[in-house]
């Protein structure tokens, strides 16, 4: 990217005595003479050119260049074979995008083609970071407060373009450089342009001396062709993410378990506890976030309409149900997804280590948690557990736990579903009979008795030959042999031929809505139909945004006829709402 300091400095160049009067250069290069005179100075103070000041005001001001630096030039890209190829504007920073295979590595690649600057554009714009900080301070609440976060980043944007407005640049550079200078100092640099990128689900920064890495949806693991500076910026940058949400990372304390003001979940260890060099992880979440209609929909296909309408149920009915899985096999966003049926009225509290639970905005009466690590001096420590103990003291109708992890936290878990509260977590296992061992064997050791009060096990899987991830498994637990919790498995995923099979009816839960409701069997039969319907009809109608399947719940809580006449007469979303 050649700016118009680049111009600037190439007209100096190629005088003989690489010496010229501004005026002379601001006619030839189109840029006013006070501009040039800025970034003059600014280019002085780094020892690249020297500014001299006429005696006779009337004159214009002479500059000389002192030393030349090497233009840096775009290595030409040759791609083998292309697998996917698009554009990305990131807060005015273009990038173009190419994932291809390189028969040198034998391997797929990620190139991002952004803005390369010149050593001249580069200490223009460090100048103009200090310049930024001394006229637009950021204080620290308005950093670490989240719902203000979005807010401050554009007031922060606004205020860049607003002190570049009197360097007369021109439009598009304005737009450039002031994307660049918000990432720089109100984010993580090249790093954005990936976080912005929908394709992907992971960033990693492995070490400085080790190109970044990023996971791609459809291509699995890639390297790209973008560095961190050193391991200094690694570290400061997870130092950054830290502070934006109050948590720490340092030599006595160095690993973070964090997330971005996006959602995006981050883990960032320093060295020598990594000891090729400091990383940071970052796993990233859809900025429009799946729904249970994205789940049942054709393009997904993660489970099928008949599991989504049976959970539907279980969540109206309050039923307790725990969401398990392996490391990125969907388990925070199938929560997420049952988590958006839940009725308006209801009281929700969510406990989590670090923030992704997102429901939608007609969720007015829930009450969002995250824990706290301890400060260097060993305080101020809120644990998962202390969350949810407070969380019964505030009456909620249903809680949310991020993951269950330990006994303690399991106990008291177990003993708010005995006391008529719906519970949701999630657990790592990969069947729902490890899930029975896992809750029954340390470190969470829940008494075996305890664990029948979870009414539904829904098991997630990625199949990472194919990157599929699909909705494997529904159980209910039930009592076994001498007592002993069982399962009796209600949907199974066939992987030879990607189907959803009922295995067998559902007894227990069953029993336990009609127990709680009075619902007979041909009752609960008719209304999972009827859901049924109604998911098919949001499918068909594409109603899966966040807010619009809210909207949808929320009118069907208040009226259910209505919803599943809108849903037989095929009405649109608008007609829809318009018809509450």
């Amino acid at each position: 990217m050649k700016t118009i300091v680049d111009k600037f400095i190439e007209q100096l160049a190629k005088s003989k005595s690489k010496k010229q009067n501004i005026k002379r250069i601001a006619k030839k290069i189109r840029w006013k003479e006070d501009a040039i005179e800025k970034a003059a100075a600014m280019l002085e103070r780094h020892g690249i050119l020297r500014v001299i000041y006429p005696v006779n005001p009337w004159e214009s001001i002479t500059v000389v260049l002192l030393r030349e630096e090497e233009f840096p030039k775009k290595t030409r890209m040759h791609f083998d074979q292309v697998y996917a190829q698009y554009s990305l504007n990131v807060d005015g920073v273009p990038a173009d995008i190419t994932v291809y295979y390189s028969e040198r590595d034998r391997a797929k690649r990620y190139y991002a083609d952004i803005p390369l600057l010149s050593p001249y554009s580069r200490v223009f714009i460090d100048e103009l970071k200090n310049e930024i900080i001394k006229e637009v301070p950021i204080e620290l609440e308005q950093i670490t407060d989240i719902e203000k976060a979005y807010k401050v980043k554009r007031r922060f944007h606004n205020n860049i373009l607003k002190i570049l407005e009197k360097y007369d640049l021109p439009p598009k550079e304005k737009t450039i450089i002031g994307g660049i200078l918000l990432h720089e100092m109100n984010g993580l640099g090249d790093i954005d342009i990936l976080i912005a990128d929908d394709w992907l689900e992971e960033v990693i920064i492995n070490a400085a001396k080790i190109p970044v890495g990023v996971y791609h949806r459809k291509h699995g693991w890639l390297e790209t062709n973008l560095h961190v500076q050193n391991e200094e910026s690694i570290s400061n940058y997870s130092s950054y993410i830290g502070r934006k949400i109050g948590r720490n990372i340092s030599t006595l304390n160095p690993i973070l378990d964090a997330h971005l003001l996006t959602g995006d979940r981050v883990n960032a260890t320093l060295y020598p506890i990594s000891t090729k060099g400091n990383t940071i992880t970052i796993r990233k979440f859809a900025r429009n976030p799946w729904t249970i209609i994205s789940f049942i929909s054709p393009e997904l296909h993660t489970m099928s309409v008949d599991m989504a309408a049976l959970l539907w149920q279980g969540i109206q009915y309050e039923m307790n149900i725990i969401i398990a899985g392996g490391t990125a096999s969907g388990k925070t966003t199938t929560l997420n997804c049952l988590a958006g049926l839940i009725q308006p009225s209801h009281r929700v509290i969510s406990i989590e280590d670090t923030r992704e639970i997102m429901l939608p905005s007609y969720m007015w009466n829930w009450i969002p948690t995250v824990t706290r690590t301890a400060n260097p001096e060993g305080l101020g420590e809120v644990t998962m557990l202390d969350l949810m103990v407070t969380s019964l003291r505030m009456r909620p109708d249903r809680i949310i736990v991020g993951e269950i992890r330990r006994s303690k936290e399991a106990e008291v878990l177990f003993e708010a579903m005995h006391t008529g509260h719906s519970v949701y977590s999630t657990l790592h296992a990969d069947t729902g009979l490890q899930v029975l061992k896992r809750l029954a064997e340390q470190p969470i050791a829940v008494p075996k008795s305890e664990i029948q009060a979870v009414n539904l096990l829904v098991v997630q899987h990625r199949d990472r030959r194919l990157n599929l991830r699909r909705t494997m498994e529904i159980s209910e637990v039930v009592p076994g042999h001498e007592g002993e919790p069982d399962l009796n498995v209600i949907y199974h995923w066939r992987p030879k031929s990607d189907t959803f099979d009922l295995i067998r009816e559902p007894r227990k839960y069953v029993e336990e809505i009609n127990l709680h409701t009075g619902m007979t069997y041909k009752e609960m039969k008719d209304d999972i139909q009827e859901k049924v319907k109604i998911l098919k009809y949001m499918v068909k109608r594409k109603i899966d945004q966040l807010d619009q399947v809210g909207a949808v719940m929320k009118t069907y809580y208040a009226d259910p006829d209505y919803v599943l006449k809108a849903a037989t007469k095929n009405y649109t979303f608008k007609k829809l709402l318009e018809g509450r």
